[in-house]
């Protein structure tokens, strides 16, 4: 163990020995992230930047997620509690995504399983322990929330503190920045990164696959989660975007094949192997 510690130390023991979780191809090195490749942990990054392409965009989001959790609040303010067992308890899942109200003592009940209880109380609770406010009050009075709890502590030393509030903004400001930053730093350790990307095919699933072009079932390559080099056209020394065919869709692509892979092909059909 201390020998292994000491290899990781040095940066000898670089790579992981599983493969990517997104693209399953390539083995992550530890430059970026250790669940993602170089090029997936990237374009994960990527994928987000619409969402921080500039300070206004994500100050609306802000101010809308915000307006959704006063909403949200509010609802569970005003709920009796379940008729059936008299619990005020509700599922958290079902009240932030789809905006119900869903015993969660009930549901337990009934499903076996559910997301963690809340209640307006607890949620008053913790802003009263946390940032010293009690919610019922800033719902009531001033229909907002605190942007965090610096903006909570200004407003207990100044009750004027909400006229000239500039605390969301400076949230939404630092992180856009934070974003950037992150998005700047990852750009430059692609120089660096070096995942290792494996020869052949590799699927999601341990036995099975399907073909990329009428979708038949191809069984993987022992336990290794590769595809069989019967199934890679570039086996075949064939030169297309697909990377894993069956028999039949290869077969349309013989007459491109080099003459001594042709050969090799038609051995394979006589042996059956695509049956």
């Amino acid at each position: 163990m201390l020998r292994k510690q000491k290899r990781f130390e040095k940066g000898k023991q670089q790579f992981r020995s599983v493969y990517c979780g997104k693209c399953k191809q390539r083995k992550s090195c530890q430059l970026l992230d250790w669940e993602y490749c170089r090029s997936c942990a990237y374009q994960r990054e990527v994928e987000k930047a619409w969402e921080y392409s500039s300070r206004e965009k994500v100050l609306a989001d802000k101010q809308a997620k915000q307006t959704t959790r006063i909403q949200q609040l509010k609802f569970l303010r005003e709920y009796a509690g379940c008729k059936k067992c008299g619990s005020k308890e509700v599922d958290a899942y079902d009240l932030y995504e789809e905006n119900k109200l869903v015993c969660q003592p009930c549901l337990v009940k009934k499903t076996g399983s559910s997301a963690s209880p809340i209640s307006f109380y607890e949620q008053n609770r913790w802003y009263q322990k946390r940032w010293g406010i009690n919610l019922g009050e800033w719902l009531d009075t001033y229909n907002c929330l605190p942007a965090n709890k610096n903006c909570a502590e200004k407003w207990l030393k100044d009750k004027q503190h909400l006229n000239n509030c500039a605390c969301l903004e400076q949230k939404a400001k630092e992180t856009y920045e934070l974003f950037a930053n992150s998005l700047k730093e990852k750009q430059e350790k692609l120089e660096k990164c070096a995942c290792e990307t494996s020869e052949k095919v590799r699927i999601n699933n341990d036995d099975y696959t399907k073909c990329e072009s009428c979708e038949e079932t191809i069984t993987a390559a022992s336990k290794k989660r590769v595809i069989k080099n019967r199934n890679d056209p570039k086996f075949w020394g064939l030169n297309v975007a697909k990377k894993v065919l069956c028999g039949e869709c290869l077969t349309n692509y013989q007459g491109k094949m080099p003459a001594r892979k042709k050969y090799l092909f038609s051995e394979y059909q006589k042996r059956g192997y695509w049956k």
